[in-house]
């Protein structure tokens, strides 16, 4: 027999209640346990029934769904609350997100999103809590990130010089191919102006790397599991700024700060980086255990990839650290030499590839716009087949290591200046 999912309804529009409790109704695995017309009846409801969901209204007297939320998340940290309001402004979002909200839904929601987003924040809250119900009043409030030490997570880095190589293509299905029994996965969108992994997966993130990077010098677990957007297949998400300008909101010298902090909760960190070569990228190449340089087969990314890996050379990277990917590679082209081979990029690069991904545009360009993965589907054919075999690749090639990557506060001191600096001598 299916577990059913209780829930509580809270707004202070009867209407509103009783149309939610008729949505509700519908579906065999939901139980509405109770319904308040405000939050600090909600509270007490909450104390009572002991739900695993609480529809929060954000707007209402006596006290809001904002207070009443923060509330919850310190006496009652195993519901999962999913703030509603007729506004879905940004402001409104993060207000939620930051008093401890798992989702956010504009009202009236269509009924399937409703029940969807139901599962999704009961799934994870139970995860996230195993059962826990009423805490402590001496051990009330939000809970300290703490990190099993045993865990030895790598850090992958994705990248290419050139846009449009396909490296957020890479990035997306690998980080979905490294999803096996007992392991973790985590993927960063770092294209803070033009992320793409959200639209790739097809997961709609109310919060991102901005609420997380606020509050990196002292984070909670409670923040860190309501930012990290869960998609179908287990794997979590940090997403990138919704809107460009949001981009200024995220200090980069931080961003390896909170990586080094999410080191432990995880097995992989695959790292989505933009085109662009500064201080962050450095960074993130430093503490990789494994930098992927996409590649085409065409001139100017042949060109760019030689300068890569003369910066690497440079950096004193081990050889083993960046791996070659080439993609849209296409056997027909190469026999009439509309592209350059596989072997001459090998040979000019001096480094053998860890994967060659078949071009097959019609695949990726369906993948991408229904937001699935490639490797959703069709996992024997290409190019599922290659992007799967690239993470077992890379599962095999870091399995023999015991040492984890250095992290920020465990460079050499060479490290600690500007890594600019490092390749032009400042």
């Amino acid at each position: 027999m299916v577990k059913k999912i209780k829930i509580l309804v809270v707004d202070d529009i009867p209407e509103a209640r009783e149309n939610l409790k008729k949505l509700l109704a519908f579906e065999p695995d939901f139980e509405v346990v109770g319904t308040a017309s405000s939050g600090r009846d909600g509270i007490s409801q909450a104390r009572e029934h002991l739900p695993d969901i609480i529809l929060m209204d954000i707007n209402m007297p006596d006290m809001d769904g904002i207070t009443a939320t923060n509330e919850l998340r310190k006496t009652i940290p195993g519901v999962g609350v999913i703030m509603m309001s007729v506004q879905g402004e940004a402001e409104y979002i993060r207000r939620a997100m930051a008093a401890g909200a798992r989702d956010f839904l504009t009202k009236p929601p269509p009924a399937e999103e409703l029940y969807a987003t139901v599962r999704r924040v009961a799934e994870i809250t139970r995860e996230m809590f195993d059962g826990a119900t009423i805490v402590d009043e001496k051990k009330k409030g939000p809970q300290k990130l703490e990190v099993p030490a045993e865990r030895n997570t790598h850090v992958i880095a994705v990248y290419s010089p050139q846009g449009g190589a396909g490296k957020t293509t890479v990035a997306t299905n690998l980080a979905a191919s490294l999803m096996r029994e007992g392991t973790r996965v985590l993927l960063v969108d770092l294209d803070l102006q033009f992320g793409d992994v959200g639209v790739f997966l097809n997961l709609k993130p109310q919060a991102t790397i901005v609420e997380l990077i606020k509050g990196v010098d002292d984070l909670d677990t409670d923040l860190v599991n309501t930012v990290l957007v869960t998609h179908d297949s287990g794997l979590r998400v940090l997403a990138a700024p919704l809107r460009p300008e949001d981009a200024e909101l995220v200090p980069q010298d931080k961003i390896p700060l909170l990586l080094d902090k999410l080191r432990g909760l995880f097995d992989y960190i695959v790292v989505d980086l933009p085109t662009r070569l500064d201080e962050m990228a450095l960074a993130i190449f430093d503490m990789a255990a494994r930098i992927l340089l996409v590649v085409n087969p065409t001139l100017p990314s042949l060109k760019n990839a030689l300068a890569i890996m003369g910066i690497m050379a440079n950096l004193e990277y081990p050889e083993e650290k960046t791996q070659l990917v080439l993609n849209r590679v296409s056997s027909d082209l190469e026999r009439n030499r509309v592209t350059i081979s596989g072997a001459a990029i090998e040979q000019k690069l001096r480094r053998k590839a860890l994967a060659s991904i078949p071009n097959d545009e019609r695949k990726v360009l369906f993948a991408v716009n229904r937001g699935i993965s490639v490797v959703a589907k069709d996992r024997n054919q290409s190019p599922a087949r290659e992007l799967i075999a690239l993470a077992d690749a890379l599962i095999a090639s870091l399995t023999p290591q015991t040492e984890a990557a250095p992290t920020p506060q465990q460079q050499p001191a060479k490290a600690q200046q500007s890594r600019l600096g490092r390749l032009f001598g400042g």
